[in-house]
Formats: C-alpha cells, structure tokens, sequence
C-alpha cells in the first residue's frame, strides 16, 4: 500500500516536535516529573518563538559550546534579539569560571588554525605547534595555561556561548523515546516518510514508566555507559573501583533497568579480563546470569584452580541453559574439567559432516560455489540463512507482533513493540500464535496468506523482515516444499527466545520435485557455531531435512 511522501517541511518544524514532544511527556509523565524540569518546561514556554528556536537549534546540535558568528538560522527575525534572550533567562550562558572542567570542549569549537595561533601569543617560547594535530594543541593548551588566561584570548577570536539545561532536555527526550539515544531527526525520518513503519494511535499508548524510581534508575544506568566507555580506556582499578561505587549503591534493580544493568555489566566484566584482572572480572560476572556470564566464570574459575566450583556451574547451565551456546559449552567444557578427552559437540558434528569439492575461484564466495554444485546438479538453490526465518516469522505473525491493543506501546515514533525480545513476548501472545499456525495448516493456505500480508505490508518497517527481491521466490519455494506443520515448529521455536533463536539457520535452501534441503556451508577454516548445531538438531528432531557439507578446495581443472 502506497503512501504520500512529504517532501517539505516548515521552516520552524523542530520547534513543533518539540513542542508535541514536551507535550507528550506531560500529558504521559505529568506527576512524575520534578520541580526543576516543570519550572523549565514553563520558562521555555515563556520564551519568544525566536528564542525557542535559537534554543532547539543549539540543542539539536552536537556539543554545549557554539559560536555566536557561525549562527545562521534564517527563519529567525532576529537572532541577536534572541539570543539576549536566551542569555537573559539563563538559557544560555556566557562561558565563565566554573566552566573549567569542560575546558577541552570549549576549545573543540575552534578551527585548528586559530589554535595554533593562541597556543603561538600564549606560549611563544613553544616550537614545533605548527605540525601539530588539533587533539594535540588543544593538550598542549590545557596543560600550559590556566582557564582564566584561554577564556579570556580565545575569547578575543570569537565569542562563544554555553547552552544550558542539557540535564532536563535528556531527560525529558528520554521520557519520549525510552532511552537516552533518541534523536529528535526520528520526527523528520517520519514526516518525510523517509522510513514508514506501524504506528499505534495515540489512545493505543501507554506509559513505559509508573514511578518516578523507575525513570531515575534506568536514566542513571542509560548515563553510565558514556562514563564507562570513556573509563575503560584508562586503569582497571579506576574503572572496577568506577563500577562497584555506583552498582553498590542500588543492588536491586528495577524490571525494566535490569537488562540494560546487565548489558553494562557484561561488558565490564570483558574489559577486565582483557586487563588481565581475572578476580575483578569474577567478582563483576557475578552480578548478573546473563548469557556469557556463567561461560565466563566457568573459564575464570578453573584458571584460578577452583575446577570443582566451575564444574558445578556447568552442571547448572547444562540443567537450565539460557541459550544454545550455554548448553553445548557446559557439556563440553564440563568434559573438559573430568579430563574426559573429547572434541567439542560442534567440532565432533562438523568433522563427520560431508565434504564436497568446490573449486577454488569460490574461495572469497563459498556460497555461492556450493550453489552453483547443486545448480549443475539440476536442483535448485537459493540464500537462506537468518533472513528466510525470520522473514517467515514476520509476514505471519504481523499482526500479532504489531499488536497495538497490547500495552507495549510508549511513544507515538516507537518502532517495534518493547517486550519482541523479552521472555514477556511469548508469554502473551502464545495463544494467539499458536491459533494462527492452526489456521494455515495447508501449504496453499500458508503461501495465500503470506503473499496477502507481503504485498499489504511492503515497505513498511520491521526488524524481523528484509523487503529483497528474493524474498518472496524464497518463501514460495519453502513453503512449497516443507510442510507447514514443520515450519510451524521452528516458529514457536523462535518465539520462545527471538534474540538468540533468531539466527544459526542453514545457509542454503535446495529442492528438486522431489526433494529439498537446508544447507549449511563451511569452508576449511571454519567452525560451526552452537546455535548453528542448535538448530541443526532442531531440524532432525522434527523431521526437516538439513544437513552441513564441508567445502574442499580443488583448482578448475581438476574437475
């Protein structure tokens, strides 16, 4: 279904979203907000549209330092008047004392020419700043002259201010859009129609938050990550001293922050270990049982010796895995620590696969050479892999996924349903999936239905469909020639973990008229992944045929 895209916009079209932005918090947030943000939604609103304007587009823009002669907003009457005005009411400030600690981004607002030439007037007697890097003048500006005495020349190549406020506009763009990364061009995305994807309406949304500890949590932890990227550049000690500071304050998270805590967390615990800090990396994985966490710790454990500890892990883990890498790494590594000599599951799997010889012009395209051996086999063939599921998953269950009756919708440019990869997602629409599956229980019914949503819904956003060409040829072949009750078991088994289970599918589909076939290609080099043989089995458990073949290499002219 077609749409009109909307190739222009007014002139003053940020302030309008920003303006249903604050307005959406309101109404959605309203008792939840603090008195600092209220009064300054109120002094914004008092502002000039001018003034507004000048201050949005301050902003929108990357940094907190800007050039008052670089402004040019032409849809502004007068943008000197405005900005006194954002000056007066303290929207903007001019760069004082106690601006020191943002020193080095104040001068980022400088070309490096003129860097040069303040770093010559202050500190004459320096040689070698003309082959200098702009990072490495303004080091060498910080580290040679006191704030006061920059302030004050930089000040006389051109005058700067500092917009104010930055703590209230993320937070209430994090209301808007759930998280920190929200960018007020989602709007402009939109409104030219650049992306189209479901939009709920506006009486479909709900609140994504129902108490204030429930922002203040997950706006802390959407903060952290900026700070620990930025420490883990620097010593292990500030960065685990950085991260038990501030987790210790808060052990028990609430729902909606925990995986974010977690996510943080794992990625911590990484760096450590990298850092060869295997204690600190312990101690940090501990915090949470998301995947790799208890892989990591059992590897961590038997490096430190406590090999009966980490065979306990893996005994849990093999009880109660919570992904396929988990499960075949438990039984493996568990082996390993019995000194039972073994290979790995998916070594063992991989090394009784059958080989097939591929000429060696594929080697850059391994794919593609298995293809073209079948092709000359007189069967047909065609790229899978992630893309063929998961858009089956999508054109099915649309309507289901897209569901805006449930109460995971928060914010009228949200994109997929908040809950797709939680455990919640299954858990409320199992029902409804597994009547859907029931409905189609006849390839023809499958395909009609298939083709029905494809060509209602192209176009349209999803994160589980691609719109390719190939899409469509592909599904018709599948559903042609599995049946439907067999795809319906690897959609339920999808559904159960969409993030994990959502990849590790063959590479390639081949048929004949009377056959067919999912193809898992490896080169020599290669390895086979867990969820890869996750699948594998999958397949054989419910009578698909899928099979991997191992690719050797022979020239041209040996065939």
């Amino acid at each position: 279904m077609s749409r009109e895209i909307q190739k222009d916009l007014p002139p003053k079209y940020y302030l309008d979203n920003f303006n249903a932005l604050l307005g959406f918090a309101e109404k959605m947030y309203g008792p939840l907000l603090k008195e600092n943000e209220r009064e300054f939604i109120d002094a914004f609103r008092r502002l000039s549209e001018d003034a507004r304007c000048l201050f949005l587009r301050f902003a929108n823009r990357k940094g907190l330092f800007f050039r008052t002669d670089k402004l040019h907003y032409p849809e502004l009457s007068s943008l000197e008047r405005a900005l006194d005005e954002l000056l007066f009411h303290q929207f903007c400030t001019m760069p004082a004392a106690d601006h020191a600690p943002m020193a080095s981004l104040f001068l980022q607002v400088y070309s490096r020419p003129e860097l040069v030439q303040l770093c010559k007037c202050l500190n004459p007697a320096e040689k070698g700043i003309s082959g200098l890097k702009k990072p490495e003048v303004i080091e060498l500006l910080l580290s040679n002259n006191e704030w006061d005495e920059l302030l004050e020349a930089a000040g006389e190549i051109a005058p700067v201010v500092k917009h104010n406020f930055e703590q209230e506009l993320e937070l209430l763009k994090f209301l808007f859009f759930g998280h920190t990364g929200g960018d007020m061009s989602e709007f402009v995305i939109r409104d030219l129609g650049l992306v189209r994807y479901e939009e709920p309406e506006e009486h479909q949304l709900v609140a994504r938050f129902n108490k204030r500890e429930e922002v203040d949590e997950l706006f802390e932890l959407s903060l952290a990550y900026p700070q620990f990227k930025e420490l883990r550049e620097g010593d292990s000690d500030q960065l685990y001293s950085w991260y038990m500071s501030w987790s210790n304050r808060r052990m028990n998270w609430c729902a909606q922050a925990r995986p974010l805590f977690n996510r943080l967390t794992l990625k911590l615990a990484r760096t450590l270990e990298r850092q060869q800090q295997p204690q600190w990396a312990l101690e940090v994985y501990e915090r949470t049982d998301d995947a790799p966490s208890r892989e990591r710790r059992a590897r961590l454990l038997q490096k430190t010796g406590a090999v009966q500890e980490a065979l306990e892990l893996c005994y849990r883990m093999e009880e109660s895995p919570h992904n396929a890498d988990e499960l075949f790494f438990a039984r493996d590594f568990s082996s390993r620590l019995l000194k039972k000599k073994r290979p790995k599951s998916t070594t063992l799997h991989l090394r009784e696969a059958e080989a097939v010889a591929i000429s060696s012009d594929y080697r850059y395209q391994v794919e593609k050479g298995v293809m073209q051996h079948f092709i000359k086999q007189g069967q047909e063939a065609m790229y899978s892999e992630n893309y063929l599921w998961r858009s089956l998953f999508g054109l099915v269950f649309w309507d289901i996924v897209f569901d805006h009756e449930a109460p995971v919708y928060h914010s009228p440019l949200q994109r997929v349903p908040s809950d797709l990869y939680l455990p919640s997602f299954l858990e409320s629409r199992q029902g409804a999936m597994q009547e859907r599956l029931q409905e189609l229980d006849s390839s023809g019914k499958l395909l009609s239905y298939i083709e029905r949503v494809y060509e209602e819904k192209w176009g349209l956003g999803n994160p589980l469909l691609n719109w390719h060409e190939n899409t469509l040829p592909l599904l018709r072949a599948v559903v042609g020639n599995v049946a439907p009750q067999k795809l319906a078991s690897v959609l339920m088994g999808m559904a159960r973990n969409l993030k994990e289970n959502g990849r590790g599918f063959p590479d390639l589909f081949t048929w004949t008229a009377k056959d067919y076939a999912f193809i898992e290609v490896k080169s020599p080099n290669d390895t086979l992944s867990a969820q890869q043989l996750s699948w594998l089995q999958f397949f054989q458990q419910h009578g698909i045929s899928a099979r991997v073949l191992k690719v050797e290499w022979v020239q041209e002219n040996e065939f």
